[in-house]
């Protein structure tokens, strides 16, 4: 799917500043062999364009692919520098190279560029489910930020972070191919009130991208504790380390167990983490449930989200690509 969207995606982002697209192209690591990054997003777009009806190679779905790839990695751009990450996939992250400030632009430049990509196409639906689908994702960075250090984050809290940073994103990844698709055709005009056919489809390619996100996020929560460095490209336990609410964690204080509360009372304790206290957060909690509540919980979604493919009206062959990319989500980088 790279091969399809990076070739359009590269000559949208040559036509920035030059030094933006300096940064842009280095963060998403076009100058090393391979680029950076599973293009989840754009193959998603395209695939959901596919089991619409569409060829997935048509103008308007490489540009809704595109679209959300400029989204996803704006967000990225602006989150490293949020976490002070200073690696990504192996690589430095583009502020420690290019500076906060220039990287912070560069990601503005990245976010506007999405939009604009989708208005040259007249695409006024895919416009208006990308702006919401970005003010939700905004929103979930947010909360991300409130709850990183607090004490009392909920799991009703974490979970509505996740659905906004991460599942909001993936949701309208998974059927904005197809929106812009049908708005050409004139199957979906922009508007709430909406039946028919490609509406439905519209719909349950939403719900689906929403599950898949959610299974996505929490997988993610799980290697930021116990996946392996070299796959994931970022330090083990690199979550515990900062303290992070991540679902696991806070599943495991709200367990009610001795290990919750040991957790809990590690976590609080001053100064920085040694490398004894985060191996030893990892274990508590694991021992307080907290990894076995978010690999149930990314089953609860995976499945959900394979019970909308079933109610599609779709390309056999499409549904059976969206399929194993659910499937995949769960097995990766362990």
């Amino acid at each position: 799917m790279k091969e399809l969207v990076d070739p359009v995606l590269q000559r949208h982002v040559d036509g920035l500043h030059p030094l933006l697209r300096e940064i842009a192209r280095f963060h998403f690591g076009w100058d090393v062999e391979g680029g950076s990054g599973k293009s989840l997003r754009p193959a998603l777009a395209v695939l959901g364009a596919r089991a619409a009806g569409a060829a997935g190679d048509e103008p308007e779905v490489l540009d809704a692919a595109c679209a959300v790839e400029l989204i996803h990695n704006f967000s990225l751009l602006h989150d490293d520098i949020m976490d002070e990450d200073r690696t990504r996939h192996h690589r430095p992250t583009a502020w420690t190279v290019f500076g906060a400030n220039q990287s912070l632009l560069a990601g503005c430049a990245l976010h506007t560029l999405a939009f604009e990509v989708l208005a040259r196409r007249g695409a006024m639906g895919a416009q208006q489910a990308l702006t919401a689908s970005v003010q939700v994702l905004i929103a979930g960075q947010c909360d991300d930020l409130h709850l990183a250090q607090r004490q009392d984050a909920t799991l009703e809290q974490c979970l509505r972070m996740e659905a906004g940073k991460t599942a909001s994103l993936l949701s309208v990844s998974a059927s904005l191919g197809a929106i812009a698709w049908y708005g050409v055709r004139g199957d979906l005009p922009p508007g709430d009130a909406q039946d028919g056919e490609a509406a439905a489809n519209a719909r349950l390619l939403a719900e689906y991208g929403h599950h898949v996100g959610m299974a996505f996020q929490l997988v993610d929560d799980m290697l930021g504790i116990w996946g392996d460095e070299k796959r994931t490209g970022k330090p083990v336990a690199a979550d515990l380390r900062a303290r992070k609410r991540s679902a696991p964690v806070v599943a495991a204080l709200a367990s009610g167990s001795r290990a919750g509360e040991r957790l809990a009372a590690l976590l609080a304790s001053p100064g920085e983490l040694s490398e004894e206290d985060v191996t030893l957060a990892a274990k508590l909690v694991e021992e307080a449930g907290g990894r076995a509540w978010c690999e149930q919980r990314a089953d609860l979604h995976t499945n959900e989200a394979l019970a909308r493919l079933d109610r599609l009206a779709a390309q056999p062959a499409a549904l059976g690509d969206l399929t194993e990319v659910t499937r995949f989500l769960l097995r990766r980088a362990w």
